[in-house]
């Protein structure tokens, strides 16, 4: 039988013996399961005698490995080092290869005796993509023989396309029934599924019959994705547990193989802790839960996917894993495409510094504290993506930092060199990736069907949080290529930015309201937007960053800080554009700690002041503002605000039995536990206040969805957080409620 051609696009792709699983999705939506053989590589690399017996015990594994001399190059040197290519022909076999080669090298005592690793913990997904033109969701063009194996395959795609298409897919919505505070983590719950412009309520005597109701959907419908709300912690795992042990058929896989699940996990990155909670993967089939993915919450599925595509994580992967991971994919991907070896572990350390060398480097993004009060007509200009167009710019990379190849270039205040022979990984990364995005904001910018605009919105954020991830992540100890002398070269070279910048505004006659990072907030008598726009295009010259003009406030108020009323704090400030559109810091509506309806409440009062074309109709909104204010808080006082609206939420930073202070969160984390709700850091919880000021710690708060008996919401706490929101919008002599 002649081979036969297909032209789709790549679904997914997994581990099987010998090789690969693809799945391809045509342009009617037809799947087609595929196989390509495949087998992935390590390299080791270090002294004679160690390496001899690291081969040995290899060989004394038993399993089909091919090990051949090899070389590569080292990414901080540049230069090619002499290695061993170990190949690992059964890719099912390549984990507990590694895993047990790591083991053996951690047992050594002696830095001397060591090896070092290399390309030693991608997945294999990874190796596959690494190692071939494709990526997820690529258009291809294959040839398979009649049992599926693929003899020939062309991309006819790019990752870096803007106007790509993607395949049809059919698309199940799954949610637990009614709408529950706390989604049960422990039984089957009945169930609404949505397909096809259909809604399914699963419900019946028992588990079984949900099961089997929704397996006949499944059979039924095939769907591609799965996009879920609370699918993996709360609907997946019972479902699965039930159908195993009640010995019933679940095809959530298209393949004959378990669901894959991930652990829940805590760590902690940038000052605070983050929760991974556990996941189910699909084989041959996606499941997207919509409350365990950062990435879908902020830029919806389109934004998984141009990630996805980047990266070379598959789209169900990378929607629950991080930005910052994503990101290393990609420079992974241009390290492997170098022939450079990807370390399996970071062994250079931050160079030794003085205190006052310290003091020197240490100093992150400048902020100037603003001019307290009310301002009209003040223009706010940006610098585009400052951090990574001035890593482009100055090639700021960990391997050109502090070279030995050369004197370098010095970088302004801290002294540090760079390196002036060799392009930068990071920088090289950095380029498509800003074009991109330029792209994308060009072509919504001209795009008049409301679906594509949309789509180009999703793909240009999702490339935002990779940007500003990129240079958090040469802060990040742990980061494959991240280096702190790199993160303080940037920020050194950001805070001589917006000093050159404020000076040039300056020189031109504007006042400086206000500077932040990457932000000025300047005015000048009779300036218009042309004014501003000249301004920017001055700047962006002079300092050899881009900037761009944001618009013009018709004012803008810095509120007093609650601890020193006498200045502003920076970053927390409210503003309304002469289009009408209100930017909001640091205040209340823009808190995710603060309860719905004081953010509701506040917003309200908002509205109305957008109105205000300067001070004085601002001062003459105020009446209708506490009009306002009383409405809610006779609301408050009658009880008619429901629980769910008064919740806080807050994130755990700790087990609930590590906590030593009895603060509100603390209480709630422990009453929830005692409960029996498993809780990890990272995790959030929501309580409500009932009662702040009780001698009975337990009282004070208690947790959402355990609003029992005659629990009330504490209302002297809640008038308090009101009139704090209002207080915010006060202005100088202006009078407020006094408190109860």
């Amino acid at each position: 039988m002649p081979p036969q051609t297909i032209t789709g696009w790549l679904f997914d792709a997994y581990a099987m013996a010998d090789g690969m699983r693809l799945w391809l999705i045509d342009a009617s939506g037809r799947k087609h399961r595929l196989f390509e053989p495949f087998s992935p590589v390590f390299y080791l690399g270090g002294p004679e005698r160690p390496l001899k017996q690291t081969l040995k015990f290899m060989t004394g594994l038993g399993l089909p490995l091919q090990v051949t001399p090899s070389e590569g190059i080292e990414f901080y040197s540049g230069k090619t080092l002499p290695v061993i290519q170990v190949r690992v022909l059964n890719p099912l076999h390549y984990a507990k290869v590694v895993r047990w080669v790591m083991a053996l090298e951690h047992k050594k005592k002696h830095r001397a005796d060591t090896l070092d690793l290399y390309n030693a913990d991608l997945s294999l997904t990874q190796h596959y993509f690494f190692s071939r033109p494709t990526f997820p969701l690529a258009l291809c063009e294959l040839e398979a023989d009649a049992a599926g194996t693929i003899t020939a395959l062309v991309v006819k795609d790019s990752p870096w396309a803007t106007d790509y298409a993607l395949p049809p897919l059919s698309v199940m919505r799954l949610r637990m029934a009614g709408k529950a505070i706390r989604p049960d983590q422990t039984r089957i719950q009945p169930l609404e599924v949505e397909i096809e412009g259909g809604t399914h309520l699963l419900e019946g005597e028992g588990p079984r019959a949900i099961i089997k109701q929704f397996n006949r959907i499944l059979l039924r419908y095939d769907p591609d994705l799965i996009l879920s709300e609370w699918g993996d912690p709360c609907i997946l795992p019972p479902l699965i547990d039930g159908a195993e042990r009640l010995g019933l058929e679940l095809h959530l896989n298209r393949e004959p193989k378990k669901v894959q699940a991930r652990k829940e996990s805590s760590y902690f990155s940038y000052g605070r802790v983050i929760h991974k909670s556990a996941a189910r993967l699909l084989f041959g089939r996606w499941h997207i839960d919509l409350h365990n993915s950062f990435l879908a919450g902020q830029t919806g599925l389109e934004g998984v996917i141009e990630f996805a595509r980047l990266s070379r994580i598959p789209v169900q992967q990378m929607a629950r894993t991080s930005t910052g991971t994503g990101i290393t994919a990609m420079q992974m991907h241009l390290a492997f495409q170098d022939k450079v070896l990807i370390p399996w572990r970071k062994r250079v350390p931050e160079g030794f510094k003085s205190a006052l060398q310290l003091m020197k480097t240490d100093k992150g993004g400048l902020t100037y504290t603003p001019k307290i009060g009310f301002h009209e007509a003040v223009a706010a200009l940006d610098f585009a993506s400052m951090y990574p167009a001035i890593m482009l710019k100055y090639n700021l990379s960990p391997e050109t930092l502090n070279c030995r190849c050369c004197s370098g270039t010095p970088v302004p205040e801290i002294g540090h060199r760079v390196c002036q022979k060799r392009r930068g990984l990071v920088p090289r990364f950095l380029a498509p990736l800003l074009e991109k995005r330029a792209t994308y904001k060009r072509l919504k910018s001209l795009e008049t069907d409301p679906d594509l605009k949309n789509a180009y919105e999703s793909r240009q954020s999702a490339l935002k949080w990779g940007l500003v991830t990129t240079f958090g992540y040469q802060g990040y100890k742990n980061a494959r290529f991240g280096r702190i002398e790199a993160h303080e070269a940037i920020t050194a070279y950001a805070r001589e930015k917006l000093l050159q910048a404020k000076a040039l505004a300056e020189d031109e006659g504007f006042e400086l309201i206000h500077a932040i990072v990457d932000s000025l907030f300047i005015r000048k008598k009779g300036a218009t937007e042309r004014t501003y726009e000249a301004l920017a295009q001055k700047i962006s010259t002079g300092c050899g960053i881009p900037m761009a003009f944001e618009g013009i406030f018709k004012w803008v108020l810095f509120p007093p800080s609650k601890s020193h009323p006498g200045i502003a704090t920076p970053g927390k400030y409210l503003g309304v554009y002469h289009s009408g559109k209100a930017k909001l810091r640091g205040i209340e509506a823009r808190r995710s700690d603060a309860a719905p309806f004081i953010k509701g409440a506040q917003l309200e009062m908002i509205e109305i002041l957008k109105a205000a074309q300067n001070q004085a109709d601002y001062e003459a909104l105020w009446p209708e503002v506490l009009s306002c204010f009383e409405g809610h808080l006779e609301t408050l006082r009658t009880g008619q605000v429901p629980l769910v609206d008064l919740a806080i939420s807050k994130t755990l930073s700790k087990k609930p039995e590590e906590y030593q202070k009895a603060s509100l969160i603390a209480i709630v984390a422990n009453e929830l536990a005692a409960r029996g709700v498993r809780l990890m850091p990272g995790q959030s919880i929501a309580y409500v206040i009932t009662d702040e000021k009780s001698k009975v710690t337990a009282d004070r708060a208690r947790g959402l969805g355990f609003m029992d008996g005659d629990w009330a919401y504490d209302l002297e706490k809640y008038e308090a957080l009101l009139q704090e929101a209002l207080a915010v919008l006060c202005l100088s002599g202006m009078k407020i409620p006094a408190r109860m």
